[in-house]
């Protein structure tokens, strides 16, 4: 655990200058180089901040992780689960952030190729998580009868990793918050796989916490450098794919409120604004609605931060319990 927390921590405290001078030196402006006002909030003084800081976290924590269960003979599927869950949403949210940063298309990925990528992905995923041997936890027993489960069984874990990196990605926007939140959220899920003898989900959770308290350094108010959808998407997945490991998915309707909640959120305000006309939030994701009425992001981010460990303080000591 120590090795993995501090080695993580030194690697992402040394890449990310060198990351942020390189796409400075490219031309990367940032997620507002348009000099728009995102969501009603004046969002200019974030002109020039470069993106893609996720790429230094994500491939810090899996790779590291690797090498320390290779040598100590402790790589397993579940890392390849982890692997391939992680990776592959992290590399469609790096096309995103590319496209966006080196040609200048305001709107990334597309939201079609963007979908069916990400499809393809939770495709990848639930193939490898339906054989790797884990055991099946949706808990329902009375389904099970039926010659469609595996069907049913193949179509949930899809829409739960497409769902929860999307969820996590609403979460991102405020300097520091997602990064906050998830190394809160993975503190826990440490623990309980600590608890539960999950020798992979807990080193590859703890790399995780090393990497992102240092990449926090460096993203909270005024970020020097965003997370971008690289960043943002494989945290969704390797949230999704802890409470899988773990053996019960449907926990992270906990330990994810946040999440959750964001996306609800956006998914009530965009039909009913397309039809209606009618905005049932001021902003919609949520937390850019404390922005609208003047609160700065650090008073932000220490509501959400607190709101996330009283969440899975609950969550650890239920589950323990």
């Amino acid at each position: 655990m120590f090795l993995a927390l501090i080695i993580n921590f030194l690697i992402v405290l040394l890449a990310i200058p060198i990351l942020t001078k390189y796409l400075k030196a490219r031309g990367e402006v940032g997620v507002e180089r348009s000099g728009k006002h995102g969501f009603g909030v004046d969002t200019s003084a974030k002109n020039g901040t470069p993106s893609m800081g996720g790429l230094a976290f994500i491939l810090s924590s899996l790779l590291s992780s690797l090498l320390l269960l290779m040598i100590f003979h402790e790589v397993t599927t579940v890392y390849l689960l982890i692997l391939v869950s992680v990776f592959s949403y992290g590399l469609i949210g790096f096309i995103d952030d590319w496209l966006k940063a080196f040609y200048h298309r305001d709107d990334g990925f597309r939201f079609l190729p963007k979908l069916l990528s990400q499809i393809f992905s939770g495709l990848l995923t639930t193939l490898v998580l339906l054989f790797s041997g884990l055991s099946d936890q949706l808990t329902f027993a009375f389904l099970k009868q039926l010659p469609i489960y595996l069907l049913f069984e193949f179509i949930f874990y899809l829409v739960w990793f497409v769902g929860w990196s999307n969820a996590a990605n609403f979460v991102d926007g405020i300097d520091g918050l997602l990064a906050g939140v998830a190394i809160i959220m993975f503190a826990g899920f440490a623990l309980i796989s600590w608890r539960n003898g999950s020798t992979v989900l807990f080193l590859f959770d703890v790399s995780l916490i090393g990497s992102l308290l240092a990449y926090l350094i460096f993203n909270k108010p005024k970020a020097s450098i965003f997370m971008g959808d690289c960043g943002s998407m494989a945290l969704g997945a390797a949230m999704a794919v802890n409470v899988i490991i773990l053996g019960n998915p449907w926990s992270l309707l906990w330990f994810g409120l946040i999440p959750l909640i964001h996306t609800l959120s956006v998914m009530i305000q965009v039909p009913v604004y397309h039809f209606f006309h009618v905005r049932v939030f001021p902003v919609t994701p949520l937390q850019h609605a404390f922005q609208k009425i003047g609160w700065p992001e650090w008073r932000i981010d220490s509501l959400y931060w607190l709101i996330q460990f009283i969440i899975t303080v609950i969550g650890v000591y239920v589950w323990i319990r």
